[in-house]
């Protein structure tokens, strides 16, 4: 696909974006103070791992989270907990591989929460035998563009924001929104955490979409502590 191609698929539905902000409403919970008050943030693949960690993360530091998963009972265990620490979160079963499914978690999220500022597409698949070659292909290549397809309207009506990609498969795909969103206020770049525990790579995220990083676009950070 050209990347005029890519830009005119990922921008189709900027025309909703404006309207699904509008309807969405802050909830009246408590949440704590911290670098990411106000912030909504949106993750794929956060039920558990790094996704999981990094929701818990970006809730105590103040943000409103929305994340996804196909696990339904370990969802609503991440979620349980951070709203029992007083951090605020929504969890909404959801398959990336399937358009709908990516577009209905996406706008349910702003519709709760108003807004998008940061996402971080963190699902992916281990690829270990041709059998899997399939499924790691729909979850890391296509589930990162549908990601990136439906979130994009709404960071530019929000005036701009982060995309964080998980997925070495989807390296052209970030260095091409990078390129063409510039201008509109988002930025959108690569982690690459190898081994390191989930909760050192969710420090890593939470670093990156911060604003001392502001500068970052475009780029790929390895963040594996030398461990893969």
């Amino acid at each position: 696909m050209s990347r005029a191609s890519r830009r005119a698929v990922l921008g189709g539905a900027v025309a909703t974006a404006a309207g699904i902000a509008a309807s969405g409403t802050s909830t009246a919970a408590h949440r704590p103070a911290g670098r990411f008050a106000g912030k909504v943030v949106l993750i794929t693949g956060g039920t558990s791992g790094i996704g999981a960690a990094a929701a818990r993360a970006f809730a105590l530091a103040g943000a409103r989270v929305a994340f996804c998963g196909r696990r339904t009972a370990e969802g609503h265990e991440v979620e349980r907990t951070i709203r029992a620490a007083r951090g605020e979160a929504t969890y909404v079963q959801a398959d990336v591989r399937e358009p709908s499914s990516v577009q209905n978690f996406v706008d349910t999220a702003v519709r709760r929460y108003g807004r998008l500022d940061i996402a971080f597409n963190n699902a992916r698949a281990q690829v270990g035998s041709v059998a899997e070659w399939d499924e790691g292909l729909a979850t890391n290549a296509r589930g990162q563009f549908l990601a990136m397809k439906y979130e994009l309207p709404h960071l530019i009506a929000s005036g701009g924001g982060h995309i964080i990609s998980n997925s070495p498969a989807a390296q052209d795909l970030v260095r091409t929104a990078a390129a063409e969103y510039a201008v509109q206020g988002v930025r959108v770049n690569l982690i690459l955490p190898g081994s390191v525990p989930a909760a050192a790579a969710a420090a890593a995220v939470l670093g990156l979409a911060s604003d001392e990083f502001s500068y970052l676009n475009g780029a790929t950070i390895p963040a594996g502590g030398g461990l893969g």
